[in-house]
Parts: structure tokens; sequence; C-alpha cells
């Protein structure tokens, strides 16, 4: 990442809250980040190329597989992330998942068609779509909290 300059690792560093040369000890193999500093570097990290880099440097070799979603989090576009933002998306994701066993409990009897399939798939996938805005919801609204009560502390 650094050498296709999608970062530097003075930026890393920043952003993980460790010096320039842990970075540099990462780069070289001789200590490995924390799991909160990967998170910090993929959470802040402005480039979405180097997001996905460090992701998938970190989830080589392993059955992990990550993916990036851009997903709207204000759900009910009130102009806020909160918790009726939540609400709505598990409404929505329990909702989709109660569709798609519906649906495949309807076909159980028989083998599903290729289009039953391609539906039933769809349907689980805007079922992790909201699962997934929940819990990008609850993590903004607590980042939120922990800035408020940083500036109260100054």
């Amino acid at each position: 990442m650094i050498d296709q300059k999608l970062t530097s690792a003075k930026e890393l560093g920043e952003l993980a809250g460790v010096s320039t040369s842990t970075v540099y000890r990462w780069i070289a193999g001789q200590s490995q980040p924390d799991f909160d500093s990967i998170r910090l570097l993929v959470r802040h990290l402005p480039d979405n190329r180097a997001q996905e880099e460090i992701l998938q440097a970190f989830t080589s070799g392993t059955d992990w597989l990550c993916t990036r979603l851009d997903l709207e989090l204000d759900v009910n576009d009130d102009g806020r992330i909160d918790a009726d933002d939540a609400l709505d998306a598990t409404i929505e994701c329990v909702k989709g998942a109660s569709q798609s066993l519906a649906s495949i409990r309807a076909r159980s009897h028989e083998p599903m068609t290729s289009d039953e399939t391609l539906e039933t798939v769809a349907l689980l996938n805007h079922v992790m779509k909201h699962c997934a805005i929940t819990q990008r919801v609850l993590v903004e609204m607590s980042e939120q909290r922990r800035k408020r009560k940083l500036k109260l502390v100054k």
C-alpha cells in the first residue's frame, strides 16, 4: 500500500495510534497489529483501496472473506444516524429473513428452480445488508457518544 502510494507509514501510525517505527515492524513481519489497530485503520483510512488491502493482508491464508459494502446508514432519511435507523434496519432484516425462510419452507418438498434459488439468494442478500446496516449504525452511535464524552472532558 505504501509502495502504491495509497497511504504512508506515518498515516497508518497516526490512524492506529502507534508510532511509525511500529508500523515498519509490522511491515517487516517483526510484530503484528492488534485487532483494535486493524479496526481503526480500516475504519479511518480515506482510500477504499487501502482499506481493502489491509483486510486482504490480514485475512489471507484464512477462511475469512471480507467484502466492502457502501451502505446508507440514515435508513429513515431524517438526516441523523440514530437508534431509529438501527431499529428500521433490524425490522427490514427480520422481514427479509422471514420471507426467505417462508420461501424455502414452501419449496421444501420439491427442488427449487434456478429462478427460485436466485430469488432466495437475493432475499438472503437483503437480510445480510440490513444486518450490516444495523451493526454499522450501532457502531456509529457508539463512536458519536465517545466523541461527545471526549469533548466534555476537554
